[in-house]
């Protein structure tokens, strides 16, 4: 396979303290010419002058594309545009508040030379907000060990998002992704439904943990705070398994067959934990009528987890 032109898109949001460093790392990638575009989402910080000011005088050998919203379009929106402003074969994502190594994107494009991939993925190295390395076992999502297409279709890690890399025809088959969705949650499924992953076993990126979209519970110190971030998770639960759903059926999926029936599951889960957290018990109520095994389940989880974070 002839080699790939290559994209790096940066995304951006209120990152300022961060964003230097994620854009000096996608500059300095080495041994591959990219096209590298950045798309602020119309932070409400200075997010976007930082980038100006890191990119001010570069004379690389890479194309610079910079992108600012006139309006927030959320992470799919954002994505959605990158899409739009780039050019080339792959995708190589990135985030604010991560770092790329070096050799990333040139490690990255001779996967997509070897292997018939439509999605690569890597491990990564895990820090905290002070850059510091974080202990512990970061590669249990699914991809790290198996792509089982069922599997795929109920998990909630597939990848470390911002190790991710997907070719365009991946995007463009199944369309854009639902406005609530995470990317890595979609293109991942995506790919397992068409067999065609690539792990890259060594760590390519640095991953940042405890900010954006990769904070978890433990970082909030209030209930209202946890209990709107578990709302939050799981309305974006129910635009994936939406978007999962779709995407199956466009693949040509038909009638019981066992990841849709693994969908259909996931998706009345979601719709469960959205009702559980929602200001009238009517829905929900509903839901475990209808439902009642799997209502007792998130009833009993959801409070358990309450009484660990009131701890």
């Amino acid at each position: 396979m002839s080699s790939p032109s290559l994209s790096y898109i940066l995304l951006t949001y209120n990152q300022r303290d961060t964003v230097a460093a994620a854009v000096r790392s996608a500059l300095e990638q080495t041994d591959v010419a990219l096209e590298i575009v950045i798309s602020d989402d119309c932070s409400p910080d200075d997010t976007f002058d930082v980038i100006e000011k890191t990119v001010a005088g570069y004379s690389g050998p890479h194309r610079i594309i910079l992108n600012r919203n006139p309006h927030n379009l959320g992470l799919a929106g954002n994505l959605d545009k990158t899409h739009e402003l780039s050019n080339g074969d792959v995708l190589i994502a990135a985030a604010g508040d991560d770092m790329s190594y070096p050799h990333r994107s040139a490690r990255i494009a001779q996967a997509f030379e070897e292997e018939d991939a439509l999605l690569v993925c890597s491990y990564a190295d895990v820090i905290d907000p002070d850059d510091q390395p974080v202990d512990g076992n970061f590669r249990t999502a699914l991809f790290y060990n198996s792509w089982d297409t069922a599997r795929a279709a109920r998990s909630k890690a597939l990848y470390i998002g911002a190790t991710g890399a997907w070719h365009r025809s991946l995007y463009e088959k199944y369309g854009p992704l639902d406005p609530d969705a995470y990317e890595d949650l979609v293109l991942g499924f995506r790919a397992a439904l068409e067999d065609r992953v690539a792990v890259i076993k060594k760590p390519l990126v640095k991953y940042r943990l405890g900010t954006g979209l990769t904070s978890s519970d433990g970082y909030h110190v209030d209930m209202a705070a946890f209990k709107n971030r578990r709302k939050k998770g799981f309305t974006a639960q129910q635009a994936i398994m939406r978007q999962r759903t779709l995407d199956a059926l466009h693949f040509g999926l038909t009638g019981n067959h066992r990841v849709l029936d693994v969908l259909r599951k996931e998706q009345v889960k979601a719709d469960l934990g959205t009702a559980y957290y929602a200001d009238d018990g009517a829905v929900f109520r509903g839901l475990a009528i209808r439902h009642p095994l799997l209502a007792l389940y998130t009833w009993r989880s959801e409070r358990r987890r309450a009484r660990k974070m009131g701890r």
